[in-house]
């Protein structure tokens, strides 16, 4: 039996971390019975500058990419990934991006009662397909209520204890330098960026799983 305790450093409103996470859960489905996984969520913003409204997408992604037309490149090419890995990516000209804090003081909170990877992807599929505000305080009660969430965990991610947390933990991502997302802390010694394959996932796990044994 070997114990692999990963922690997934992500924004949930990137595209590639929800894709990352899809293909990660695939490799973690392969390697069978004999590994318990233990998956911690932490949070990133990947938009630190975000107002509290939120921002217009095309304008505010626009400006990052060089253009709107780069925008819809890359805007086309995740959603041709998505297709492959069974995530649908909707897009259209009236989404904004939302400030995402809230939204992890949520996590955190869902993390207190277990259910934080069943609330992360009801946060990814309401944002990447329903286009659902998720920087909105009645859309993340609405989704906590959805998962299984009882009124106090909400009240808990409310609070200035959820809120100083947060943001402590935010600081301490920051002081290690982590700068990109999806990023894969495993057992607290190796280090995974990006959303890599299936494969790929499944041969680093059996690696470490080795390794640790």
């Amino acid at each position: 039996m070997a114990d692999l305790r990963i922690d997934i450093i992500s924004d949930v409103v990137c595209p590639w971390c929800y894709l990352g996470y899809s293909r990660l859960k695939q490799a973690i489905e392969q390697l069978g019975d004999d590994y318990r996984i233990d998956i911690r969520w932490q949070p990133f913003e990947l938009h630190p500058d975000m107002p509290l409204s939120g921002a217009d997408r095309e304008i505010y992604l626009g400006e990052r990419f060089g253009s709107p037309e780069k925008l819809n490149e890359a805007t086309h090419a995740i959603q041709q990934v998505g297709i492959e890995a069974g995530i649908q990516f909707n897009f259209s000209e009236k989404d904004r991006i939302p400030n995402t804090k809230l939204a992890h003081q949520f996590v955190l909170s869902a993390t207190k009662s277990g259910l934080a990877t069943p609330f992360v992807i009801a946060l990814f599929h309401a944002y990447f397909t329903d286009g659902k505000d998720i920087g909105s305080q009645s859309v993340l009660e609405e989704l906590s209520l959805s998962i299984g969430l009882k009124p106090t965990d909400i009240e808990y991610a409310l609070s200035s204890t959820a809120q100083q947390l947060t943001e402590k933990k935010l600081q301490h991502l920051r002081d290690l330098d982590i700068q990109s997302v999806p990023t894969y802390v495993i057992n607290d010694k190796y280090m995974i960026q990006g959303a890599h394959d299936p494969e790929s996932f499944l041969k680093v796990l059996n690696d470490i799983a080795e390794k640790e044994h």
